[in-house]
């Protein structure tokens, strides 16, 4: 009765050290476990420049119709991409061979004149899109150039400044202001990338030809091309890798 009594006594203390022996078990189990999940490269970024270093270059059209306007074009450099990544064919750069492409619209805040000097101010946005096999594009087709998939999207405020040359030709120089606002990966040649980041703040200046193709209402155009670094915003580096927690 005694021994019996012993073990009853003794009981709660070795049911004590089963469920601790359990419970080390299991978390040793869900250690091994989560360290042998596959770990997974995280995009690499790119479009960031640092030290005064271009982030992306641009070369596109932008039209006027009285305050509204919209442009598009396509990116001829993109920082940590070389010429066979940003075109399908490299030996023939072109809007048609282009992967990376860009849609702004914008809408007058103010305009200036000065004699032949005309200052004009404009806010929108801007969004860049990817495409890794580039269909047909036209100037004279705007909507061309916004196929593909949304891999940035920036709010933009720009300034113009047209020099007039000639009865409705002018030489047009422009800044912006442009502030990343969502980034998603895409994935080129089995590598996942990332454009930028939210928040990241670019200065994207601009020089072209302006023509005039009507007095009142304005309606116009600029061909130009343009250059962008990146002026300041968050610039935390995406970590090089990452583990899958599905």
């Amino acid at each position: 009765m005694s021994d019996h009594k012993s073990f009853i006594a003794k009981s709660p203390y070795r049911y004590r050290g089963l469920i601790g022996l359990a419970v080390l078990c299991l978390t040793l189990l869900l250690i091994v476990s989560w360290s042998l999940k596959p770990v997974i490269a995280a995009p690499l970024q790119v479009g960031i420049g640092t030290g005064g270093l271009n982030a992306f270059e641009l070369i596109g059209r932008t039209d006027q119709n009285n305050l509204d306007f919209s442009g598009v074009g396509y990116l001829t450099y993109i920082k940590g991409l070389n010429n066979a990544q940003i075109y399908s064919n490299p030996l023939d750069p072109s809007e048609d061979t282009a992967r990376f492409t860009y849609v702004a619209d914008a809408t007058l805040t103010s305009r200036a004149v000065l004699s032949d000097v005309f200052v004009i101010d404009a806010q929108g946005t801007m969004t860049i899109y990817f495409t890794p096999s580039p269909p047909n594009r036209s100037f004279n087709n705007a909507a061309s150039f916004a196929s593909g998939t949304p891999i940035a999207t920036t709010s933009v405020r720009y300034q113009d400044i047209l020099l007039v040359q000639s009865p409705n030709k002018g030489n047009a120089t422009g800044v912006s202001e442009v502030t990343e606002l969502s980034a998603s990966a895409f994935t080129l040649n089995g590598q996942s990338y990332q454009f930028g980041q939210p928040g990241l703040l670019y200065r994207l200046s601009t020089v072209g030809n302006g023509t005039r193709t009507n007095l009142n209402p304005p309606i116009s155009f600029v061909l130009l091309a343009g250059n962008a670094i990146t002026s300041g915003g968050e610039q935390s580096f995406l970590p090089s890798l990452y583990r899958d927690s599905h």
